[in-house]
């Protein structure tokens, strides 16, 4: 009968580790999905400066 409960308790311990694990790596590429939009972003915004720029430089001449 012990040996039954240490491995139900075990099986428990195990689904625990397993959904924070999970949770922990949902967090991780949350964070790092947010990184990637903002940097998306500056790019994005220094990228049309620059094509602003050559138009003008174009236009110029």
């Amino acid at each position: 009968m012990d040996f039954n409960i240490v491995k139900i308790t075990a099986f428990i311990v195990l689904i625990l580790i397993y959904l924070g694990v999970r949770k922990f790596f949902k967090k991780v590429a949350d964070f790092t999905e947010k990184l990637g939009e903002s940097a998306d972003n500056e790019e994005i915004e220094r990228l049309n400066t620059k094509i602003t720029s050559l138009e003008q430089q174009i236009n110029h001449k």
